[in-house]
């Protein structure tokens, strides 16, 4: 049942980077895993990412709205022209660090990935399911913060201290992209 899965998301995964649906900065990790890794395989995985969020709060997703996402460092002018924008509730800029889900074929292999996880800063990993065909790890970084742009039509920061916090955003997600080219070459050197 597992190699029956592993056959299916690697499916998936190559259907995925043809329509253009793959996070780019993590297409050689995930393809590394699958080619060089006999224990685990991935199912969802994001590189990092800073999106525009209009919602209540930037942890709401039922009555929030996605204006803005990209997986790259994002530009003062990017982030303007959607402050343009008219918005519901609020806008939200938020910047969030790497997230992967790998299925480990056992839970000795699923510890050890925790182990590996953990020790290039993923410190918010653990297993979220056990299943008779394998066990779902949670690979999350901690490197995720917000900050409230507009409310209403008010913009709440002027240009000269929004690109402070454009930048500050950006490196947020940078440090979130180091700390995945650390794990990457730590599975690869791994038994994995």
């Amino acid at each position: 049942m597992w190699i029956r899965w592993r056959e299916e998301a690697w499916q998936t995964f190559v259907r995925d980077i043809e329509i253009g649906y793959v996070d780019r900065d993590i297409v050689r990790f995930i393809m590394d895993i699958f080619e060089k890794c006999r224990n685990i395989f991935t199912i969802s995985s994001c590189s990092g990412r800073i999106t525009l969020v209009d919602a209540p709060y930037p942890w709401v997703r039922k009555e929030s709205t996605v204006v803005f996402k990209k997986h790259e460092a994002v530009s003062l002018d990017e982030v303007l022209n959607v402050l343009k924008q008219r918005c519901a509730y609020r806008l939200w800029i938020i910047a969030s660090g790497p997230i992967m889900h790998f299925v480990a074929n056992s839970l000795d292999v699923a510890q050890r990935l925790l182990n590996i996880a953990r020790s290039c800063g993923f410190k918010h990993s653990g297993i979220i399911s056990l299943r008779r065909d394998g066990i779902v790890v949670e690979v999350i970084s901690g490197t995720w913060t917000s900050t409230l742009l507009k409310e209403g039509d008010t913009v709440l920061l002027e240009s000269d201290k929004l690109a402070i916090v454009v930048k500050l955003f950006n490196d947020i997600l940078l440090e979130g992209k180091s700390r995945l080219k650390a794990l990457h070459e730590a599975i690869l050197k791994s038994s994995l």
